[in-house]
This record gives C-alpha cells, sequence and structure tokens, in this order.
C-alpha cells in the first residue's frame, strides 16, 4: 500500500525504485514479505526442513510490508486485504478487508 507510512514501507519502495528504477507493486511486496518469513523461520528452525515447516506454520503477527500477518491456516496465509482503485494512474487503497471470518481460509 503506497498509502502506508509506515517507515517499512517507504523506505522498501524508495530502494525498489532506486534499484530497479520502476515502482514497485503488490507481487515485489508480498514476494518481499514471504522471503523474509522463511527467512524468520530459517533463523529460528536451522537448516531442518520439519522444523523450518514448524516455525512457518508457528508464525505469528509478523508485520510485513503488506499488513499484518497474524497466523498460518493449512499453509494459507491469514492477513487483512487490500482493496485498491487507481487514481491519476496509481494504485491508491480503497478499504481494507480484516474481518477473520472473511480472511480466514475453510479448515475442511
Amino acid at each position: 500500500d503506497r498509502d502506508d507510512p509506515r517507515p517499512l514501507v517507504q523506505n522498501f519502495l524508495k530502494n525498489y525504485k532506486k534499484a530497479y528504477n520502476e515502482d514497485a507493486d503488490m507481487v515485489g511486496a508480498s514476494s518481499y514479505d514471504a522471503f523474509m518469513i522463511l527467512v524468520n523461520a530459517i533463523g529460528k528452525a536451522g537448516t531442518d526442513p520439519k522444523a523450518i515447516q514448524k516455525a512457518l506454520l508457528e508464525t505469528k503477527d509478523y508485520n510485513g510490508l503488506t499488513g499484518k500477518i497474524s497466523r498460518f491456516v493449512q499453509g494459507e496465509v491469514v492477513k487483512p486485504v487490500q482493496i485498491q482503485v487507481v487514481k491519476g494512474g496509481k494504485f491508491r487503497r480503497l478499504g481494507v478487508v480484516d474481518n477473520p471470518e472473511v480472511i480466514t481460509p475453510p479448515t475442511k
């Protein structure tokens, strides 16, 4: 969300633009979050694949570029979903869906 004032987000946007000479998008931000969650899991678990998987599933309240990732359900991330619109040729926040009943994957 380009309108997110958090330094984490604004620094990412600035550094991405500097490195690639184009604006970051949600795919880039989501990829960064996924990579950092994996890095954190490996940091906790070491190199054992089962321990890494366990650490990933135990991830709680990761404060990422794309929002707060609260947990994983059946391997799917649970986090608020951003709704954006294009204004003046740029993506801008319209709203956020954060109702747990809507954003949590079904367990059956």
